[in-house]
């Protein structure tokens, strides 16, 4: 969630036409190209794909212990929440809302949670196959039309003045990136989605049976794509957005995200030895208010960033530096709550 919370901070300036990172600030600022470096190289595209990984995830964990009817039926009115809420976010507060594309792209899995494991199987690979296609799809947008064109004379949230103005912008985008990520990133979000349920099933996190195998794969790709995510973070830092080299490094860093946020998994779980660190008692309090965290965000975004609001002309650190602070102001309070959000406690309510 930490990775999402700077990626959408760290470009709200600019947003919604502008550099997914944001314009550097100040431009000639050192630590600013670093920040903006490090982002692309760790975080950019790595946080969406564990997250559609852990929804996929939570929807076998709660649907394992109730049969199939009553699972569906269960899944179906979280679903029909999320969707209210996502469009509500995305229309109102802020127009890349991921809420929306979960609960539409989501919703056809509610059915195959209990599909026999050979079964899942192959529709895991039916799911592969139109990921790798959307995935090449969009590559070739990036490197054909540029990532970031000129939008010197667009308007932005940071520029945007009045109520009226800004729900005009934000609506508007929002619902033309529905639509693109619909087709781009739905195939992709739904692959995520089918290993999380996977994984949830074969247990592949927990299980010490899968140590061995996670550990392998650790070592064999990881060193290669974290290389490959320097060169995606060098081109965040070093190249200019409108540059003619600045969309391959673009098309690599989206190409290596969910190898590289596979390999993040697998690294916490060896780390967690399966859920058991002692640390992992230390955050999953927050991992049960993540809706609550991403809503709030976005209002806090809206408030500091915005026309709409006070229009604060962050530096890019002070934006990164920002967003830890958030969350682990986030972490605090969620460890002292004894019980469940509102959000989250709505989402619950049968």
């Amino acid at each position: 969630m930490l990775a999402v919370l700077v990626v959408n901070a760290i470009g709200y300036a600019v947003a919604p036409w502008g550099p997914m990172l944001g314009a550097r600030s100040p431009a000639d600022s050192a630590w600013a190209a670093i920040a903006q470096g490090l982002v692309g190289a760790l975080l950019q595209g790595k946080g969406v794909a564990m997250l559609s990984f852990v929804f996929g995830m939570s929807l076998w964990l709660a649907a394992r212990r109730r049969g199939r009817a009553e699972a569906l039926q269960r899944g179906r009115v979280r679903h029909r929440r999320l969707l209210g809420l996502g469009i509500a976010h995305g229309v109102f507060v802020y127009f890349g809302d991921i809420l929306t594309l979960y609960a539409l792209v989501g919703r056809p899995l509610l059915r195959r949670l209990h599909m026999p494991w050979r079964s899942l199987r192959r529709h895991l690979w039916h799911a592969l196959a139109w990921a790798l296609l959307a995935k090449l799809a969009w590559v070739l947008v990036l490197v054909g039309f540029g990532a970031n064109p000129d939008t010197g004379d667009v308007p932005s949230f940071a520029s945007v003045r009045g109520a009226w103005p800004f729900l005009q912008l934000n609506a508007s985008t929002y619902v033309f990136g529905l639509a693109t990520s619909l087709v781009m990133a739905g195939p992709i979000t739904y692959l995520c989605m089918v290993c999380g349920v996977a994984a949830a099933r074969l247990r592949l996190l927990t299980h010490p049976r899968w140590r061995g195998a996670l550990r392998r794969v650790l070592w064999r790709s990881g060193p290669a794509l974290l290389a490959l995510g320097a060169v995606h973070g060098w081109g965040c830092a070093a190249l200019d957005p409108a540059g003619a080299w600045r969309p391959w490094t673009d098309a690599l860093g989206d190409f290596i995200a969910i190898p590289l946020a596979a390999c993040y998994l697998a690294a916490l779980a060896l780390a967690s030895c399966g859920g058991r660190a002692r640390w992992c008692g230390w955050f999953s309090p927050l991992g049960q208010r993540t809706l609550s965290l991403y809503i709030g965000h976005s209002l806090l975004c809206l408030v500091l960033f915005s026309g709409l609001g006070w229009a604060l002309a962050a530096s890019t650190l002070q934006t990164v530096l920002w967003c830890l602070a958030l969350w682990m102001l986030a972490l605090a309070a969620a460890r002292q709550s004894r019980g469940p959000w509102p959000l989250e406690a709505w989402m619950a309510r049968r």
